[in-house]
């Protein structure tokens, strides 16, 4: 007698593992270099050497910087510490660890924060914030370009205060009470308001007003000056446009040793195109200039550093590669400068009214 065999029930399969949790924490680091070779360095800016004459070449630590933060919850911090420099296209470069330059500006914790947020619109936040000015941030690994541009030079850079931001849909805006340009005993009113129309594109406006009393301090020559920023971002497919205009606007103030208000316009366009995900090329290009007349000295009559009247266009390309954890970048900037050349002299052929760099940016990410 046949009997037939018992169908086999199918195997259970194994339960599938549950993803590990996030973590609360994130630990990150970037480790870099940079080298530069200019023609017709700066006759002015270095703090390194006796004249003040900037090298024809430099070599030096860009960033050694750690990260520690937490991006969810009710409560959250964020803080960076280590060395960092700010190489700045037709600027003197300074060392990483030059007194009154670089690392020396904001100490070895130029960013901590605490943030508090209580639901998905709102985040209140307090301690040494990055500011809300501008299409460029302050370490060189955060941005398309290795040298920060002119327009950044003129913004701030950190300041310590408390602000609030809310974040919608379509509209997104903040308010912060800090004290501007890192000015230890004066206040300013730093502000943002903006507009998503879609996925790809924002536009913002954004503001800082400080006491028109404010000195000025060695983070910035005229700390009391009101900017205004107009800010578009676009993505069209592998390209990102980054645009925005500065007007600024310093007002006479006998505190503040500034006699005549003084004001200064200029614009930026800046672009990034990923080819794929490791290699891209970046650019900016700037126009600038100061509104004053050759023969105003006043102390706030120069916002570019080339002297009262003066104007100046940059531009910079930087190709770039970028793997998991190392990326090396390549750049060349030209800057064009004219009126008054406080920040190149002369030289034996006449004013010098332009400069060359070409520079390397190696580093590492983890």
């Amino acid at each position: 007698m046949l009997y037939a065999a018992p169908a086999l029930a199918d195997p259970v399969p194994p339960p599938t593992p549950s993803p590990p949790p996030a973590p609360t924490v994130t630990v990150s680091g970037v480790f870099s270099g940079f080298t530069f070779s200019s023609n017709n360095p700066n006759a002015t800016g270095a703090l390194d050497t006796p004249s003040g004459a900037d090298l024809s070449s430099r070599a030096q630590l860009s960033n050694a910087l750690l990260t520690v933060a937490r991006t969810t919850g009710t409560f959250r911090f964020s803080l960076i510490a280590g060395a960092y420099a700010f190489p700045v296209v037709g600027q003197a470069i300074n060392p990483t660890f030059q007194q009154f330059a670089n690392t020396n500006l904001y100490g070895y914790l130029p960013n901590a924060y605490v943030q508090y947020v209580p639901n998905a619109n709102w985040t209140i936040s307090a301690g040494i914030l990055p500011t809300l000015l501008g299409q460029e941030n302050a370490f060189t690994f955060q941005d398309v370009n290795i040298q920060r541009g002119l327009l950044w030079n003129m913004e701030p850079v950190v300041s310590r205060g408390v602000r609030v931001a809310y974040t919608g849909l379509k509209v997104n805006a903040a308010l912060e009470y800090n004290d501007g340009y890192y000015s230890r005993n004066h206040g300013a009113l730093e502000g943002s308001l903006g507009w998503n129309p879609s996925a790809t594109s924002s536009l913002q406006f954004v503001f800082i007003l400080p006491d028109p009393n404010t000195p000025s301090n060695p983070t910035a020559a005229v700390a009391n000056k009101r900017e205004y920023d107009l800010m578009y971002t676009q993505q069209i497919g592998k390209l990102q446009l980054l645009p925005y205009a500065l007007w600024a606007q310093s007002p006479a103030g006998a505190a503040a040793g500034f006699v005549k208000n003084e004001t200064a316009f200029g614009g930026a366009l800046i672009a990034n195109y990923a080819f794929n995900g490791a290699f891209s090329l970046g650019g900016r290009f700037e126009a600038l200039g100061n509104n004053s007349a050759f023969t105003d000295f006043s102390g706030n009559s120069d916002f570019l550093g080339y002297g009262p009247g003066s104007s100046a266009t940059t531009l910079t390309l930087t190709p770039a590669y970028k793997s998991a954890h190392l990326f090396a970048r390549g750049e060349w900037s030209h800057v064009t400068v004219n009126g008054v050349l406080a920040g190149f002299g002369f030289g034996p052929g006449g004013t010098r009214t332009n400069q060359t760099r070409a520079g390397l940016e190696l580093g590492a990410q983890f």
